[in-house]
Formats: structure tokens, sequence, C-alpha cells
């Protein structure tokens, strides 16, 4: 008890996580529903439930689909296959392959695609229904027997029906069609072999129309290779007396150039353009190098002449630097001694003389250095002219020779290239003369149709297995979809998981009158009713240790959840178990039942005595058999909720829980209505019914959000109107001490 006092209190102080109703009073029952909502996972157990549920949806889809297979597959005509196997090699041989003529040979993924597509075009069809014998003709025609809508309404309208004088070629494209549509072309992977089936009703006309497809495919291609052979070496024979003309006279224009322009080689034809072609190619290279040595001295001395004797030419040279330095030294020492002597003194003016020459010598140095750049550069100038005048005219004397031999190579090429197509064609026709000797197929037949002994079509047993599948796995697809769309409770986890609240007890649905059941109901249809009701009167008697509620409002979220039949069972329940006394208040002044149900006068009633039309002695009236007492609605007013928020009714309330040991109020629904909530806020403890399958989830939630909004005291929820067949019916509610097989508490224990 102590671990489930400090979740209360963790829990309140993060009441907006565990929490998120206004009004909502944490109580251990509360925090165990939280934590078990959080940590409960889907198991197996629920999906078999679903299922469960939903039996007569699973149950109905797999018959549907069953039958409906059954009944075509009973009723199709059956359908035989036979299949011939061929072997395909590729081509070895083609016409005219030879480079720069034709393309070449097909690829082999485009060759047997080929082959597949002459296999079901119109002309290998008709040549095959041609060679079938007469008396097979009728079978060629279509299998598809006319359609349902024909056979109603072809007599009345003439629906599909063809004109009786109809042409000739149009039954025959009408019968080549449905031959085409017969055959199955199904190539074998990785490898040359090839299945063709034809399908009928008759067995031995599909075996028949197999073979006779498969030789007509085969004389087919033997047809296709020896007619294009004999074209095309009646063609290559016209080619090649063509090429030999057109050779014979390339050849002469050529040998009557090379005399009248005098062309002589002096080696192999072309030697002397080669010669040519490499001097002046040295010459380039030469004139390549003087230029750039033209180039590079030009850009000397233009630098030097523009720099004069600052240029680094000049004072890199070393000459100049030795004179330069010497010149240095004497205006150093010339510098010393004047500190000593004057200018006038002799040995200073010897020293100032030989300064003097040294600059002079120096000047002199850097001029001659000047003029011997301006003589390179003029120079490589001057070499450079003479190699461009020997190249102009090394050029003229090429370019002529060229000029002779541009035509010369013209007649040339079309001499060779005559040659060239002369020697192609006249290999290749004698290749093709070849070729028209041979007669060999790259096509065989390896196994031949032989006559099915079984349809193929339809497969009973198979279908059925098949229906048997897909029944079953569609009938459970469309119960979890309903289960899905489903938004009403339907056991006691959808109250925890909305609500939040315990569940008091499930109420089974009863064949018997619920409203008359009586304590002497024996062990048969009733005694799981009046049950229930005994455990919920336990709970209520129990559910607080210190005094127990004596006023229960009872409500539910809509009409027709069964709130007036367990508000007249649970206080008959009360007061048989108590051995006290107990009355039932009809609230529901909207519309009320009780009175009706009971044959009890309603002329004056509860709003009779809370508008002050009577008093209290007139108000009560007695239900013998059942033992209780009760007070019916009377007139329907204008405004119930006034009347329920009065002082009177509050005064009422008071004055009957001081006679009796319960009062139990029957009021309206919470959700479109003011009522219950008005009641709710000064009655001791309330107590909710929904209806299995039947009440909205959300509905609840909503109901029990206003209740908790008014601080109502809810003591928990009835889940009445339980089937008794299914998981959550009356065997898995009445285990002893209200637990199923794994102890999991669902009545009392709530």
């Amino acid at each position: 008890m102590s671990n489930i006092e400090s979740t209360i209190e963790k829990a309140t102080k993060l009441r907006q996580f565990i929490s998120p109703v206004k009004g909502e009073t944490l109580t251990p029952e509360n925090v165990r529903l939280y934590i078990e909502d959080k940590d409960k996972s889907p198991h197996l157990r629920d999906y078999f439930e679903v299922i469960l549920r939903r039996k007569w949806i699973v149950l109905g889809f797999l018959l549907t689909v069953v039958m409906t297979v059954a009944l075509l597959s009973f009723l199709t005509k059956p359908l035989y296959k036979a299949t011939t196997t061929l072997q395909i090699k590729s081509e070895n041989t083609n016409i005219l392959t030879f480079k720069d003529v034709y393309q070449g040979e097909m690829p082999a993924e485009e060759y047997y695609e080929t082959q597949y597509n002459i296999l079901k075009s119109r002309n290998l069809a008709k040549r095959a229904v041609t060679k079938l014998p007469p008396e097979k003709a009728s079978e060629a025609a279509p299998v598809e027997g006319p359609s349902m809508m024909q056979a109603v309404f072809g007599s009345i309208f003439n629906f599909g029906e063809k004109p009786e004088n109809g042409r000739e070629d149009e039954r025959e494209a009408a019968q080549i069609n449905s031959f085409i549509k017969r055959i199955e072309i199904q190539p074998i992977k990785k490898s040359q072999l090839i299945n063709i089936s034809f399908v009928s009703r008759d067995p031995a006309f599909a075996s028949l129309a197999a073979n006779t497809l498969a030789d007509e495919y085969i004389n087919f291609s033997l047809e296709s290779k020896v007619g294009p052979t004999l074209v095309a070496r009646k063609r290559l024979e016209e080619q090649v007396e063509a090429t030999r003309s057109r050779l014979e006279a390339s050849e002469r224009q050529l040998n009557d150039y090379i005399a009248r322009g005098q062309i002589v080689f002096l080696g192999k034809k072309g030697d002397d353009e080669s010669l040519l072609n490499q001097k002046l190619a040295e010459l380039s290279r030469e004139l390549d190098t003087a230029t750039a040595n033209r180039i590079s001295r030009e850009a000397v001395y233009q630098e030097a002449k523009r720099s004069g004797t600052n240029y680094n030419f000049v004072l890199e040279n070393p000459l100049i630097q030795a004179l330069t330095k010497d010149y240095i030294g004497l205006e150093s020492q010339y510098s010393s001694l004047l500190n000593v002597h004057k200018p006038e003194y002799p040995k200073m003016q010897r020293l100032e003389k030989q300064m003097e020459d040294l600059k002079k010598r120096i000047a002199f140095e850097e001029q001659k250095i000047i003029s011997s750049l301006d003589s390179d550069y003029r120079i490589a100038l001057k070499r450079e002219d003479v190699l461009s005048r020997a190249i102009e005219g090394l050029r003229r004397e090429v370019l002529g020779f060229q000029q002779q031999m541009v035509q010369y190579q013209i007649l040339k090429r079309e001499v060779d290239t005559n040659g060239e197509l002369y020697s192609s064609l006249l290999t290749r026709l004698k290749e093709v003369d070849v070729s028209t000797t041979l007669s060999e197929s790259n096509i065989q037949i390896l196994d031949r149709a032989e006559v099915p002994g079984s349809p193929f079509k339809p497969l009973k047993a198979q279908n059925m297995a098949l229906s048997l599948i897909v029944g079953l796995l569609g009938g459970v697809f469309f119960a979890f979809f309903a289960e899905y769309f489903d938004n009403t409770v339907k056991n006691a986890d959808d109250i925890e998981k909305k609500s939040r609240l315990p569940v008091l007890g499930l109420v089974p649905i009863s064949k018997t009158d619920p409203k008359a059941l009586t304590g002497s109901a024996g062990p048969g249809d009733g005694m799981p009713f009046v049950e229930a009701f005994r455990t919920i009167g336990t709970y209520i008697q129990f559910s607080n240790t210190v005094k127990p509620p004596k006023q229960i409002l009872v409500t539910s979220p809509l009409a027709k959840d069964g709130k007036t039949m367990f508000a007249v069972n649970v206080a008959r329940s009360l007061v048989k178990s108590s051995r006290g006394k107990g009355i039932v208040v009809d609230a529901d002044l909207r519309r009320a039942t009780i009175h009706s149900s009971f044959d009890l006068d309603n002329s004056t009633g509860l709003s009779s005595y809370l508008s002050g039309a009577i008093g209290y002695d007139d108000l009560i009236k007695k239900l013998p058999h059942l033992g209780i007492d009760c007070i019916t609605s009377g007139p329907v007013p204008a405004n119930p909720s006034e009347l329920f928020n009065s002082l009177r009714m509050k005064e009422l309330i008071d004055t009957l829980s001081g006679e009796y040991d319960y009062v139990i109020v029957d009021s309206p629904p919470v959700l479109g209505m003011s009522d219950s909530l008005v009641l709710s806020a000064f009655i001791e403890a309330v107590i909710v019914v929904v209806r299995a399958s039947n009440t909205p989830a959300d509905a609840l939630a909503q109901t029990v959000k206003l209740l908790r909004g008014v601080n109502a005291r809810i003591l928990g929820v009835v889940l009445n109107g339980l089937d008794v067949g299914t998981r959550y019916g009356y065997p898995y509610y009445y285990q002893p001490n209200g637990r199923d097989k794994e102890g999991n508490g669902r009545t009392a224990g709530r």
C-alpha cells in the first residue's frame, strides 16, 4: 500500500501529465489504471478476440468467396492445353554482312524477341489455319461462349449476333484472331528453348494445332532465308558488273592525268612531296629560333638604350664592377684625407685626377657594351630576314607540287575505292552462291505436343483451396476493418482506457424481462443476470468502509443504454442484500419509463411535487412484488433543470435518505441536457451505465469529463448488454470472485 501512496504523491506533483481531465480525483485505482494503460501492449489474444466478435463477417465473406468460386469452377467448360517445345538457335549466317554496306547481325536479345512476335503473327496463324484439316476448321472458332447478357437478351434484341450473310473475309479474320488469342508463347529462361502452347476445348485439336503451328514456323523460317538469298544474288551480280566498269574507267583517267602533267616520281609516289615538306619544316624551325633570338636581343638592346648606363646588364659586367670598385676606393681615400689636407694639396689633386680618369674609363666601357648589344641585335635581324626569304621560296615550290597532286589524289582515291568495292562484292557473290545451296534450319522441334489427358482450366481443387485462403484472409481483413471504424465500448478495457474509471460490473443480456426479474431465477438464463447485480451491489456497499453511499444517481452518456433497468435492479439487489429499505426515483422527466414498465399511475409524480402541486405523502408509490418503493416522474414540465436545481429537490433527497437505506435516482442521459449534471452536484455517488457495442467511446469520455467538471463523485461504470457467447460475455465474467483465468479482476475487484 505504501508503494501506491508514493505513486499517488508523485502523480499529484505531475498532475498535468497524469490527470489531464479537470476535476479528476487521483486514487490508487486511477493510478493503477494509468500505469496499466501505459505499459499494456497488444497481445495475440486481443486480435483473436476481434475475429471472434466479428465472426459473422469472416464467415459471410468466406462463404461468399467459396460459393462464387465453386459455382464458376463447376459451370465453366474445361479447357485443354497442348505444348510443343522448340529449340531456336541464333543465326549463323546473314545476307550481306560486309563492312560499310549493311549493319551486320542482329543482337541475340532482339533476335529472340522477333521470333516470339513472329510466332503470334497473323501471317503465321493464317498459314497454320490453312494447313488444318477441313473437318477441324470449326474447332478454330473462339472458345469463349456468349456472355450472360447475350444469353438472356440475345433472342429479344439480337444482341451480339452476326449477320448470316457475313463476308468471307470477316469470318476468316475472326477465326485468325481467335486462333492467335489461344496461342501461348513461353520462353525457358537461360536456354534456347521455347514452349508453344495452344488452348482448346478439344484436347486432340489442341495437340494438332500446336504441332501445325510449329511446323509452319519452321517452313516460314526456311523460306525467309532462301528467298532473300536469291534476290540478293541477282542484285550482287548487277552491282559487280557495274563496279567493274567504274574501276576500269577510273584507272584510265588516272594514267592520262600523269602523262599530261609529266609527273615523275623519283621514289615511291608521295616521297618527293614528303622531302619538300621535311625541308620546309626544318627551315621553319630555324626561322622560329632566329626570330626568338632577334626578339631577345632587340629587347635587351632597347632596354639598354632606354636605361643607358644604369641598365643591369651593363652594371653586372665584371670590368665595370672592377673599375667601379677602384673608383669607390679612391673616393673613400680622398674623403679620408680631406679631413687632413685641403683640396689644393698635391696628393689630393693626384687622387682627384685618378678618380676622373676612372670615371671616364667606366663611361667608355659602358658605351662599348651598349654598342656591342646594338651589333648583336642587327646581326640577329639580318639572319631572320634571310631565313624568311628562303622559306617563302620553298613554300612556293611545295604549293606548286601540291597543286599537281590534288587532282592526282582525287583520281587515285576513286581507283582505290572502286577496287575495294569490286573485291568485296565479288567475294560476297561467291558466298551467296554457296549459301543458296544450304537448306538447314536453325529451328528444330525438341518435343512434339501430345494429346493432354486432363484440362488445365479450371483447376477445381486449386481454385477451392485458393478461395478458402482468400476468403479467410479477406474476411479477417474486413473484420479488422469494421473493428477499426467501430468506436463503441465493447469490454472493460475500453471503458478503463476512455474513462479511467473502474468497472463496477458486467451485465449480460437476458432473454427474460430484466425489469421483472426476481431472485427466484435458477441457474438458467436469469442466474447470470441476477448474479451480476449482486456483484455490483456488493461493490457499492464496500466502496467506502466508513460510510457507504446511500444516494446514488444512475445516468448514461446516451439514451437506450439501459440505465432505467439498471436502476430498478440495483435498488432491488441492494435492498435484498442489506435487508433494508430502498426507493427508486424516476428523475428522467423528459422521457420517463418506470411507470409504464410497472403499470403505475403517472398523473402525479416528481414534477408535481417539485412544482408544489402535491405533498410528500402523495408522492411515493409501492412496488410490493419487488420489495422497493418508487417515485414516478409525473407530467413533463417546461424546464426540468430549474426544478432539479431548486431547494425543494435537495430537501426531497435528504428526506428520502432519512427514511430509506438506499435512494436510487434514475436521471436523463448526460450528453445533450444538463439535468444529470445538476443532480450529480448534490447526490453522494454517480454510476454511469453504458451498453456494449452501442455506446461510443468518445461519448463515455465526454460524459466523464462533464461529471468531473461539476465535482461529481463517480463510483464507476457498468457495462450493460454483454453477449454471453462472446469473449467478454458471461462465461468470462462469471468466474469465482469476478476474475478470469489469468486472475485479472473484472467485477467486484474493481
